[in-house]
């Protein structure tokens, strides 16, 4: 499947929202974010797209799913140590996941060249290919003990990489993949979970092509879209590698924008980004309960904002 429409655009006011990936911190985050806006008034339930990318494929998948965001956040510590506990996918490598992030920053660059960006994704996908993790069934099944036997969310969109070609592969409804393995193959880190096997291919993290996949979003009226990091370096620090991905993640939400449809972007506050360590620790398993409240407090006073496009 390619990048083309994934879903229906036949509604008269059409609403989406972009998760983005980030870990299970993210995760935890992203429901805080959404119970706190549901609070305000703002369901993202409601969205006629949720488009969830690594962490936030997860979030996406519940809330789509119509679980109540507050329950969810209340939850949260329960929900990964029901999951993940005893599945090795807490035990996380650090140089694996370096490796990764180092990969990553290097696509920026690469951006305006469409071969050199094809090769890249290769080269990361290789990269998860021989990474030593966890069995794949072992993290298959961390994330069946949320989503077995559940159907998939009208609406909900997923994201992975096909490891042998790069090729971007949206999950849908119509794909017939279960959800738990659809949604492993989008949390598939290179270098830290293995790829997911699915019809016979080997699929990893959407994050390796964007952290937001945000343009699966085109077309819509309305748009918010949820970034776990911020999508630009903070005063004072440079680094030109990671300014141009964040600068090529930035250019697609500008796109939306350009084409007509209103865009709210939601990135995280002072009190998440020194949870997170600046984006640095999302995989801290042991931080999901304060961003799941630092989620739930931006929620509540960013409701408003988002009141205003929903």
């Amino acid at each position: 499947m390619n990048d083309a429409a994934v879903v229906d655009h036949s509604n008269s006011k059409k609403r989406a929202v972009v998760l983005g990936g980030g870990g299970p911190v993210g995760v935890a985050w992203e429901l805080g974010l959404a119970a706190g806006l549901a609070s305000g008034g703002i369901d993202l339930a409601d969205a006629d797209l949720i488009v969830g990318t690594s962490a936030g494929s997860i979030a996406g998948a519940m809330l789509a799913g119509g679980d109540d965001p507050a329950q969810l956040s209340s939850d949260i510590e329960s929900i990964f140590q029901n999951s993940a506990g005893s599945s090795g996918a807490t035990e996380v490598s650090q140089s694996g996941l370096a490796g990764f992030m180092e990969m990553i920053f290097d696509s920026g660059q690469l951006a305006a060249d469409p071969v050199a960006a094809a090769a890249h994704l290769n080269k990361i996908g290789q990269y998860a290919l021989d990474a030593s993790t966890i069995a794949e069934e072992a993290f298959v099944n961390a994330l069946a003990s949320v989503f077995a036997g559940r159907e998939w969310p009208e609406g909900f969109v997923c994201t992975a990489i096909d490891t042998a070609n790069g090729e971007f592969q949206p999950w849908d409804s119509s794909s017939n993949v279960a959800l738990e393995r659809a949604i492993a193959s989008s949390c598939s880190v290179p270098g830290v979970y293995p790829p997911i096997t699915i019809n016979g291919r080997r699929f990893m993290d959407g994050g390796a092509r964007s952290g937001l996949n945000a343009d699966l979003a085109s077309g819509y009226d309305t748009v918010v879209v949820v970034s776990v990091t911020l999508l630009e370096l903070p005063p004072g620090l440079e680094d030109e590698r990671i300014g141009s991905y964040l600068a090529k993640e930035r250019a697609v939400v500008e796109a939306l924008n350009a084409s007509g449809s209103k865009v709210e972007l939601i990135v995280p506050d002072m009190e998440f980004l020194m949870i997170s360590g600046m984006g640095l620790n999302l995989m801290d398993f042991t931080a999901i309960v304060a961003s799941a409240e630092a989620g739930q407090k931006l929620g509540k006073a960013e409701a408003e904002r988002i009141a205003a496009i929903w």
